[in-house]
């Protein structure tokens, strides 16, 4: 559930209780590169993205790592560390460079489906603020320089430049609204050309927060899974199909069962 919170302008997030943890926060947080569509009006993650449709960041629920399986190690050290603010950074317009458009506060956080064994932590946002994006070479400095740095997926940031950077967003005007619109847009766009919103999980529709159960952790014996396949194939434990994805999945798209994808070439051998 996302509702505006007066006191900030952002959106505060209210997962539901159970098996929601609280998360400490100690002042630190991350910078996270994400994909974003191209074909979008605002940096939203890249849905259409072929054969590797994106999940996170999950605004409409305000959450990260729920539905997907997008950066175990951050959010196992989130978890670990209370670093609490991740910063979502993008390549939003070809040649343009790499932007800031947002951040989540982490306010709750449970294990997914993948279970701890796997570091697959689920995150929950109580407060997010997505903005018009900052290309992060006009940051102040010493922002700029740090944020400019070559970095694939993600880099810590300390207490300084975590309160830095989360008073840039503060004083933006907020956009979470037209980010939310856009997320839907896109959606409906990749329905009409092949009749599914997220084509490569096999999903018809977007995400609610009535879809999280699905995702949680029930299985308590769950083996470590690899979150990458060389050959970009995976297997259903369950029904034995076999998809194409350019990451791990936490449902099979044909049977809907949780946990059971592994790579093709692990269980061929």
């Amino acid at each position: 559930m996302v509702e505006n919170d007066e006191t900030s302008g952002g959106a505060s997030t209210r997962p539901p209780g159970e098996p929601w943890r609280p998360l400490t926060d100690t002042g630190r947080g991350y910078l996270s590169v994400y994909f974003s569509e191209q074909m979008a009006r605002w940096p939203v993650r890249e849905i259409t993205r072929r054969g590797d449709n994106k999940s996170d960041p999950n605004i409409e629920t305000g959450t990260y790592g729920l539905f997907s399986t997008c950066e175990p190690s951050m959010r196992n050290r989130i978890v670990q560390d209370g670093a609490a603010t991740i910063f979502f950074i993008t390549t939003h317009k070809p040649g343009n460079g790499r932007v800031l458009s947002g951040y989540y506060h982490v306010g709750h956080f449970t294990e997914g489906t993948q279970g701890a064994v796997n570091r697959d932590f689920a995150l929950a946002a109580d407060l997010m603020r997505f903005i018009e994006p900052i290309p992060v070479g006009s940051l102040p400095e010493p922002l700029a320089a740090f944020c400019s740095v070559p970095f694939r997926q993600i880099r810590p940031t300390d207490v300084d430049a975590t309160r830095a950077l989360r008073a840039i967003c503060d004083s933006a005007e907020d956009r979470t609204e037209e980010y939310l619109s856009e997320v839907s847009r896109v959606e409906r766009f990749a329905y009409s050309q092949t009749e599914l919103s997220y084509p490569s999980w096999g999903r018809d529709g977007g995400f609610t927060w009535a879809d999280a159960p699905e995702y949680y952790q029930t299985d308590d014996d769950l083996s470590k899974v690899p979150n990458s396949s060389k050959n970009k194939k995976w297997r259903c434990r369950e029904c034995g199909f076999v998809i194409k994805s350019g990451a791990l999945l936490k449902k099979c798209p044909l049977c809907k069962k949780a946990a059971t994808l592994v790579p093709d070439t692990e269980v061929a051998a």
